[in-house]
């Protein structure tokens, strides 16, 4: 299957980047409470999750980045099983899938040290789980729901976002069919759930949560406002990668199959679950606690309504079908949206990797070659992948969360060894080649403008003795200048 090779490709062949480092330090750090301080805001389980991968398999970067490609491909089999039972006929399930296993961000996030696959793979488990109950009204299938909530909490934060409208979708429903019993089940239900998630988030979650008023990457985010113009705002940011996933006119005829399709009484759960999750996070968006602007936030959002597009597009020429002759135009449509979907797709970049900072093989070569004596200067952007790939082990120096939105900074090994940002990089360097003989600068994750400029200082302070280049990253090795000779 198509799918599975695009989240393999380039999976372990670039170092990983900055944002990646600060998860993969919490399986080199030494210690419970530097792991528990490494995982930051990354979800409990699956930080253990990756240190049990790294491990069994080793520290590679294809190792730790596997745990996404897991969840990645547990998510298309979500799919096909969410959209088949929604769409009562495996067309339903084989649409879903094909959606899914060629979605540019869903593959992109396979390959990348980030739990937001795990997110997508329990955010339709969970939803096919709810749909599982409104048919069969079985306690079983209840409980199932609630294992899928709470056990994937532990993988997926946005657990606590998808349990509300669930629960809420289902009471409705059983509101609308009388089911006194259902009634009952649910609520036991969501009080229960509900008390575990306040508590998981008030002990795990809360502590680290960054600020979005104080952090400054948070602070520059999209956020919806209170007004007319947040419908025009989130479908702007929410449209493009559904767009992606299922073409341009797949998107528009998905979403009228699918609304379509949730005035159904099998279907209306489901339905009715994504319109109040979507209402929620507009909601939670005003309140400035969910930005719009980050398709990796709302990857399961997006994942779920483009999988359940596809579903209700199989739903609609699967009972087109009743009727020969309008199966054979809804075939004919399916057709059309088909090669829409062929050419909405650059199925070479599939396989290509997005975000590539490979400074880890530059900070592997400092520490091979690097004498007594020499400084190390790494800049700002590259400090987590320098901790990550240096010799010895990483240690981790807490700090409040609205200064740094990770909450730790990791400690210099020596003092030759400078982490410094864009205000003291003059002076660093200046005063390092006073002191060293050589430095070493490395950088990663720099606009073009921003890097000419520092090369421009870098030759202004010292000689250039080495100058390595990497996809997103350089590394630079300086010398002190030879005195000019006096004249006669």
């Amino acid at each position: 299957m198509g799918g599975v090779p695009a989240r393999l490709s380039e999976l372990g062949s670039w170092g990983l980047s900055n944002d990646e480092a600060w998860v993969a330090l919490s399986t080199r750090v030494g210690g419970f409470h530097q792991f528990w301080l490494a995982i930051s805001l990354t979800p409990v389980a699956w930080a253990g999750l990756v240190k049990l991968f790294s491990l069994a398999f080793g520290g590679g970067e294809a190792a730790l980045r596997a745990v996404s490609l897991l969840f990645g491909c547990l998510t298309m089999w979500a799919a096909f099983v969410a959209g088949r039972r929604f769409a009562g006929h495996p067309l339903g399930g084989v649409l879903a899938l094909a959606v899914v296993a060629f979605d540019p961000l869903s593959i992109s996030y396979s390959r990348i040290l980030k739990h937001y696959t795990a997110e997508t793979f329990f955010c339709l488990l969970a939803i096919d789980r709810a749909a599982a109950f409104a048919e069969s009204r079985a306690r079983r299938d209840l409980v199932l729901l609630a294992l899928v909530l709470v056990g994937g909490l532990g993988f997926a934060n946005s657990q606590l976002f998808l349990a509300p409208p669930i629960l809420a979708a289902l009471l409705l429903d059983a509101l609308l069919r009388r089911d006194r019993q259902s009634v009952r089940d649910v609520g036991i239900l969501g009080v229960a759930v509900g008390v575990w998630f306040a508590l998981y988030y008030l002990l795990m979650m809360a502590p680290r949560l960054p600020s979005a008023s104080s952090d400054p990457y948070w602070r520059a985010q999209v956020y919806l406002s209170p007004s007319w113009d947040a419908a025009r705002t989130g479908w702007t940011h929410l449209s493009w990668p559904l767009a992606a996933a299922l073409g341009a006119r797949g998107l528009a005829v998905g979403l009228l199959c699918l609304g379509v399709a949730c005035v159904l009484r099998r279907q209306r759960v489901v339905g009715a679950a994504l319109v109040l999750l979507v209402i929620e996070l507009a909601v939670l968006s005003m309140m400035r606690a969910v930005p719009v602007s980050q398709p990796r936030i709302l990857l399961f959002v997006t994942a779920a309504v483009a999988t359940f597009c596809a579903a209700a597009v199989g739903l609609v020429v699967a009972r087109a079908w009743r009727r020969p002759a309008l199966g054979i135009l809804a075939t004919v449509a399916l057709a059309g949206l088909a090669l829409d979907f062929v050419l909405a797709h650059q199925w070479r970049a599939l396989g290509k990797s997005i975000l590539v900072q490979d400074a880890g093989p530059l900070v592997q070569r400092i520490e091979r070659e690097r004498q007594p004596g020499d400084t190390v200067v790494v800049h700002g952007n590259t400090t987590f992948i320098f901790a990550y790939y240096q010799r010895s082990t990483p240690v981790l120096d807490p700090v409040p969360t609205r200064a740094v939105s990770v909450g730790y900074v990791p400690r210099p090994e020596d003092q030759h060894t400078l982490f410094v940002n864009d205000q003291i990089l003059d002076a660093a360097l200046l005063a390092a080649l006073r002191t060293s003989q050589r430095v070493w600068f490395v950088a990663s994750r720099l606009r073009p403008s921003r890097e000419r400029r520092i090369r421009e200082l870098l030759s202004r302070a010292g000689t250039t003795a080495l100058d390595e280049r990497r996809p997103g990253a350089f590394l630079v090795l300086l010398t002190p200048r030879s005195p000019t000779p006096a004249g006669p």
